[in-house]
């Protein structure tokens, strides 16, 4: 294989990004820069939603984001929930990140920092304070109190006792921390209240509202996605503090039904309570921004020389990009699958691509379909293009001439790209559809689909078989 044509698969270093929306093919920058201006004025604080469908590119976006915010001097913390939901409650997990950013900050001094993280053991505890005991009697592990389960553990040192002690005793137990519970309940809520206006007061301190980015909320677990969006209504919506909540709101919501039986279709939206705002994520960009992110992804993978190159792979890759829309994660799949498929020959090479992409059971109707939405694209006005080149439509006018006769003489004259293949293709399949019999019709077809088949065939309806079968062994 020769050096143009190995796999350049670097993955992306979302964890240090150097330059914010570096690599931008889907045009998110315009969307990053809008919220950026909306979040300057929330000195309100809020809660926002960020929903967009698996693939386009939510977490790309909100990585960028967030550089792209501290370089505007926003103090801005990620946190990939699927990546914490290990925890039993993401309070703790919260409040340190928003300690830790604080400590980052010019405007906070540590005096402050400590009396926030004095107010956040409290509520911890207050939060806490009946779960050893329950935790005790079910068997189950310290780690779902996070960092403080140690310290909570500590406390109750007689939860092991509680285990190994029989049915009666544990409920007693239980019952006397319950009780407890209600007689410190006013405690608790002015520790709660103390602890939102400590947070308050540093969050005032800041010049820009402070950033929180919860990435992954649809794939954590539901139990703990449902307890992190209350733990912020409650606990942490105050003023200079803007949450992002990035999610899939469908699967969310289907997970919510699944796992607690509540059907947002029926009870209302269940999140709406908890969000003040939700940004639909673009899931379709310009046409032309296609072309950007088909020269850089064709680059990649060795089948363009430079990103300003074009042959009649990119405009064929066009061609199927106008007409499918894949997504940023689909067509990148596209791709690698692609380069790892492809043969030495060029025409093949355009058939696999079209097979890989192409689900239409029709496949001679849908390469029709797809370069007459190429035409359409390169050459919106016809007798311009024929004014331009000096050609004529002949007798029968503009009309008459065909969508491959077209896709030929656009490539040849705009982009100097000659002996085009798809074209022919086309004529092939015409010709062959032309004649009643059905021993002309194979004669045609065989004698041209055996040169571009990915096996050797005797009769043409091995042709889509075959490499249909090619794509799905993957080798």
């Amino acid at each position: 294989m020769s050096e143009l044509s190995q796999l350049n698969w670097n993955r992306t270093n979302l964890e240090n990004i150097e330059k914010a929306w570096d690599g931008d093919l889907w045009d998110r920058e315009r969307l990053g820069i809008q919220l950026t201006n909306y979040v300057d004025r929330l000195q309100c604080g809020a809660v926002l939603a960020l929903d967009a469908r698996w693939g386009e590119g939510k977490t790309w976006f909100v990585r960028h984001l967030k550089k792209h915010l501290e370089n505007e001097n926003h103090h801005v913390i990620y946190l990939d929930a699927f990546a914490n939901d290990y925890l039993e409650d993401p309070f703790l997990t919260i409040a340190s990140e928003i300690s830790h950013a604080f400590k980052e900050s010019d405007e906070i001094d540590n005096q402050d920092i400590e009396d926030f993280n004095s107010k956040t053991a409290s509520v911890l505890i207050s939060l806490a304070a009946i779960l050893p005991v329950i935790a005790a009697k079910a068997g189950l592990h310290w780690i779902g109190l996070g960092g403080a389960g140690e310290a909570v553990q500590e406390l109750y040192k007689d939860g092991k006792e509680f285990y190994d002690s029989i049915s009666d005793e544990i409920t007693a137990k239980v019952k006397e921390h319950i009780e407890k519970k209600i007689e410190n309940h006013q405690i608790e809520k002015e520790t709660i209240r103390d602890f939102k206006n400590e947070l308050a007061q540093l969050a005032d301190k800041l010049d820009k509202p402070l950033v929180f980015i919860i990435d992954e909320l649809d794939r954590c677990r539901p139990d703990f996605a449902i307890r992190l969006i209350e733990r912020i209504k409650h606990f942490f919506d105050i003023p200079k503090i803007v949450f992002i909540l990035v999610m899939n709101r469908d699967q969310l919501l289907q997970s919510i039904k699944k796992f607690y039986g509540y059907d947002s279709e029926i009870q209302g939206d269940y999140l709406e309570k908890f969000v003040d705002f939700t940004i639909q994520f673009p899931s379709e960009i310009s046409n032309n921004h296609y072309e950007n992110i088909i020269r850089e992804q064709l680059f990649r993978i060795g089948e363009l020389s430079s990103k300003e190159e074009v042959n009649e792979l990119f405009f064929f890759t066009l061609a199927l990009q106008l007409e499918k829309k894949f997504n940023a994660r689909e067509f990148t799949k596209k791709i690698n699958q692609y380069a790892l498929l492809r043969t030495d020959n060029d025409h093949k090479n355009l058939i696999l691509l079209s097979y890989m992409m192409v689900g239409a059971s029709n496949y001679q109707k849908y390469i029709e379909k797809v370069i007459n939405k190429l035409i359409s694209y390169l050459c919106p006005n016809k007798s311009e293009f024929l004014r331009k080149h000096h050609l004529s439509a002949g007798m029968n006018g503009i009309d008459s001439i065909q969508d491959e006769e077209w896709y030929k003489i656009i490539l040849e004259y705009d982009y100097q790209i000659k002996e085009s293949f798809v074209d022919k293709l086309m004529t092939t399949y015409k010709q062959a559809n032309r004649t009643s019999d059905s021993s002309s019709k194979e004669y045609t077809l065989i004698n041209f689909l055996k040169k571009v088949s990915v096996y050797e065939i005797n009769h043409s309806s091995s042709f889509e078989t075959d490499w249909k079968s090619y794509i799905r062994q993957g080798l």
